[in-house]
């Protein structure tokens, strides 16, 4: 029986004719059910990255050292085997020294090619000549800074001053209110009272406004709703580190989760689905890094 399912294991990962590394990497995924989100989020690269991976897309990576370990973890996530999907990627090669080059050579032979002593001393020179002028304007800058600094300190003192003087006016003013019978209390009340007639006008609309969305379609209520406006993928994990969720949302699909929380939350396509937490939306842009948002909802 375990030699039956090596053997359709090992036929499941071989690749078909033609078949390339990325497309062997697609199909092992689309297999296996896993969205390509949950595979980013499990080996926290982008998603970008995958997407290269699986489109053959060699200059997305800096070296073919990289993308064949990113293949390696892939596989490795999948458990499935790497081999058939490393020999279909380039081999990496360790650089090389030049024919005329060896391991001895010296570092002053690029610098003395001419064969007449060239050194560095010209340049050092020039920047000695630098330093020196930047020296002398900063012992000028250093001369005339005390006589700048005086002069706006005296300046500024009286231009001080008022703001000083009227300070007290203003605190001997307001105690004085305070103790004439409390006139300041009764102000604030009646404040409210004559704007609480021109408030129902707008209120009323922006009440009806809102209650229109509601009375038309009723939507899930609770301390954390997701809705997909379009494709999306989400995993939800309750507090114990279960996960609650982790499907693909199509379009129009509302989920509310259920228990206490805390809940941590990580949406795949952060531009395609809406979150309320405690009936105040959620801006998912400002966390979303490669288009997936991870967020806790405690």
């Amino acid at each position: 029986m375990s030699e039956s399912m090596a053997t359709h294991d090992a036929d499941h990962s071989a690749p078909a004719a033609g078949e390339s590394a990325g497309g062997l990497l697609r199909r092992l995924r689309e297999s296996a059910g896993v969205h390509i989100g949950a595979l980013a989020a499990a080996l926290k690269v982008p998603v970008a990255k995958l997407q290269a991976l699986e489109a053959d897309d060699q200059d997305a990576f800096p070296d073919v050292v990289f993308m064949r370990a990113l293949a390696s973890s892939v596989c490795r996530t999948l458990k499935v085997d790497a081999a058939p999907v490393l020999a279909l990627l380039p081999q990496g090669r360790p650089a090389q020294l030049p024919p005329d080059k060896g391991i001895n050579a010296s570092f002053k032979d690029p610098i003395r090619r001419g064969g007449k002593g060239v050194s560095l001393e010209q340049p050092r020179s020039r920047l000695v000549g630098i330093a020196a002028l930047v020296l002398l304007a900063a012992a000028l800058a250093m001369a005339f800074l005390p006589l700048g600094t005086s002069d706006k300190s005296g300046e500024a003192e009286p231009a001080a001053q008022p703001p000083q003087q009227v300070a007290p006016t203003q605190d001997a003013r307001e105690p004085g209110d305070a103790a004439a019978g409390q006139p300041g209390p009764a102000a604030t009340q009646e404040v409210p009272a004559a704007q609480a007639p021109a408030v129902p006008g707008p209120a009323r609309a922006a009440a009806s406004a809102d209650d229109a969305p509601a009375a038309q379609a009723p939507e899930p209520e609770g301390v954390l709703v997701i809705r997909a406006r379009a494709e999306s993928w989400v995993q939800v994990r309750n507090g114990a580190g279960r996960v609650v969720l982790q499907k693909a949302m199509a379009a129009g699909e509302n989920y509310s989760a259920e228990g206490p929380s805390p809940w941590s939350v990580v949406v795949g396509k952060a531009d395609a689905t809406d979150v309320i937490v405690r009936g105040q939306p959620m801006d998912l842009k400002a966390i979303a890094r490669e288009n997936v948002a991870r967020f806790e909802v405690k």
